[in-house]
């Protein structure tokens, strides 16, 4: 009876520990803390916009907050590190996204904490939000760009052929997706140097417009103003060569032709004038016809160009090629940059080839 006894108590202690433990929750401690703290309610199609997460950690040593995105509709997310700014406690990042449609949902974004060697399992995640889009009315000649800011920097225009100039100009804007750019009135465009930043971007860009245009126009919408803004650049045809010759033009060698007569006459006028006469005054109707001559008279240059050489629209590293020359030919030189001749195509365009693309006639 009294082993019974014992065995019995034995047992209740066993179930009195085992009760004892069970009725312990158990404590997980939540390490980060993530919210919205500042995002737009609404915004128009092709907008860049900003969105800031409010980061909070229980854990004071670490070495850095990592974000990740998942999922979302219409939006691309444009920066990957984030712009920081600390206060107290608290972390406040931003991240930069681009509205590409109708329709918006922000990402979901996760949080989790980085020490020196290993990443923390306690991360956090945040669902992505709606946001309205608005689609613009665009005015004519829009440019698809929307920005806080767009300026000219830079302009010229060049000749192309005889029915076209070539414009090339720069622009830098603020918070502009500058990708985008597109003009209306133009044969032919085309990027040919981009630099695209959230923040700032710059680009160069070519267009092959009209000769009987005046000024090349275009609007972007201004997002702090929310207006349609008008940029002008007024077309001033440059002769860029850098040449010993007066002039190239087939239809002005003619013209020229007639200068050099006439020239011709003044001088021999000026010369007989200076035996009869016998003043100094005269020697200047000689000397200066003389000098114009000469300058005049100096022969076109022509430069052997291989077979399978590329033709671009300016000399530039890593420009746009507009015709690949299918045979050797021999072309009219019209001045050189750098690295590059400036050559008339058998078409009558204007084009440049790198000097490595020259040969021996």
């Amino acid at each position: 009876m009294r082993i019974i006894l014992g065995l019995f108590l034995f047992l209740a202690t066993l179930l009195a520990e085992s009760s004892e433990y069970s009725d312990t929750p158990e404590v997980v401690q939540k390490v980060l803390y993530l919210n919205y703290a500042e995002h737009p309610e609404r915004v128009y199609k092709g907008q860049i916009f900003s969105v800031t997460y409010k980061t909070l950690s229980t854990v004071e040593h670490f070495e850095d907050i990592l974000y990740s995105f998942k999922r979302g509709q219409g939006v691309k997310v444009l920066n990957t590190e984030p712009e920081r700014k600390v206060t107290g406690h608290y972390f406040y990042d931003t991240f930069y996204f681009l509205s590409k449609s109708r329709t918006l949902t922000l990402p979901d974004v996760t949080a989790s904490i980085k020490f020196s060697d290993f990443h923390d399992d306690h991360s956090v995640t945040l669902p992505g939000k709606k946001i309205e889009v608005v689609a613009l009315n665009p005015t004519p000649g829009f440019s698809n760009l929307l920005a806080k800011n767009v300026e000219i920097t830079n302009y010229k225009t060049t000749r192309y052929n005889k029915k076209y100039n070539i414009a090339v100009f720069s622009l830098r804007a603020q918070q502009c997706n500058i990708e985008a750019f597109s003009l209306k009135n133009a044969v032919e465009q085309g990027v040919e140097s981009v630099v695209n930043d959230h923040n700032l971007s710059t680009l160069t860009y070519y267009a092959v417009i009209p000769k009987k245009l005046e000024n090349l126009t275009f609007t972007y919408f201004e997002l702090e103003s929310e207006k349609f803004r008008t940029l002008l650049m007024p077309i001033i045809v440059e002769d860029d060569s850098v040449s010993t010759q007066s002039d190239l033009k087939p239809i002005e060698r003619k013209h020229t032709q007639i200068k050099i007569s006439v020239a011709a006459g003044i001088a021999v006028v000026g010369l007989v004038l200076l035996l009869l006469r016998r003043k100094l005054l005269y020697l200047l109707l000689v000397v200066i016809p003389g000098i114009y001559i000469a300058y005049a008279a100096i022969p076109i240059e022509y430069a052997c160009i291989k077979e399978g050489t590329q033709i671009y629209l300016l000399p530039m590293e890593r420009g746009t090629v507009f015709e690949t020359t299918t045979q050797r030919q021999t072309l009219e030189v019209h001045g050189s940059v750098n690295n590059y001749v400036k050559v008339k195509l058998l078409n009558d365009q204007i084009g440049w080839i790198n000097n490595e693309d020259l040969c021996t006639p």
